[in-house]
């Protein structure tokens, strides 16, 4: 997994570097745990010995107060299963967004921007190498997904994307919890490359911290959108919110 630094303006870390820190402090709890039982060990002992010493002088010297306890030979079955996830799909890589998302993008060397917001953090904006393919991540205000999307497709038509064609509004649970997409074709996008009709999928969501969320996905819609599906299907999957800790999802 990538982390962006917000200081620096660029990546740092890697995962095995997490993986080190893990294992580091995993490390630390079972050293812990063996002294302590060494402890215990040498205080039964010496317990032992004083009864010993004190009242049975008389009786043959014990064979010892620990017998060692036989272990029985672990077996191929025994060993730890490896994890059912092995990662994001292939192409794709885990990054830690500097505002505490978790995100699964494309490994082609996306950037990342941020515009304002008119709630909660910014609008962050990770784009390919030649701005033809976006991910945007963003807090919903509103009560729920659909009115959310509800009122971006009320406002006045001014203000809506140039040549915007709505293809579907849906209401669909991501995860168990309530969601609602817009699917729709734009001529053109403010401040975006010209690359003809854009296809857009807008995904607003609950997720495990009970707030909510928006995911929108941008691509040329000329060659298919197989690709978009592809690039929100991964998001939706792998999102995590800040300050939560999220399971890898399954195969």
């Amino acid at each position: 997994m990538r982390i962006f630094d917000a200081d620096r303006q660029e990546w740092v870390g890697h995962e095995q570097e997490r993986r080190i820190a893990e294992l580091h402090d995993r490390d630390a709890v079972r050293q812990g745990k063996a002294m302590r039982g060494v402890v215990t060990v040498l205080a039964v002992c010496g317990l032992a010995f004083g009864g010993w010493a004190l009242g049975w002088k008389d009786e043959p010297e014990p064979t010892g107060y620990l017998m060692p306890v036989e272990q029985p030979e672990a077996s191929p079955e025994d060993a730890p299963s490896p994890s059912a996830s092995g990662g994001p799909p292939d192409g794709y890589e885990t990054v830690q967004d500097a505002f505490g998302y978790r995100l699964a993008l494309p490994d082609e060397g996306w950037t990342r921007s941020t515009a304002d917001a008119v709630y909660g953090p910014d609008i962050v904006n990770y784009r390919n190498f030649d701005g033809s393919r976006r991910l945007q991540v963003y807090k919903v205000q509103e009560p729920s997904g659909y009115e959310s999307l509800q009122v971006w497709l009320d406002q006045p038509k001014r203000r809506l994307p140039d040549g915007f064609d709505r293809l579907d509004l849906t209401r669909a649970a991501v995860g168990g919890r309530p969601s609602a997409r817009l699917d729709y074709l734009a001529d053109s996008l403010k401040d975006e490359p010209d690359i003809g009709p854009w296809y857009v999928i807008d995904q607003r969501f609950e997720s495990v911290d009970g707030e909510l969320y928006a995911l929108a996905v941008y691509g040329a819609d000329a060659d298919g959108r197989s690709d978009e599906e592809a690039l929100m299907e991964t998001a939706l999957a792998w999102f995590c919110p800040p300050e939560e800790i999220c399971p890898e999802p399954a195969d």
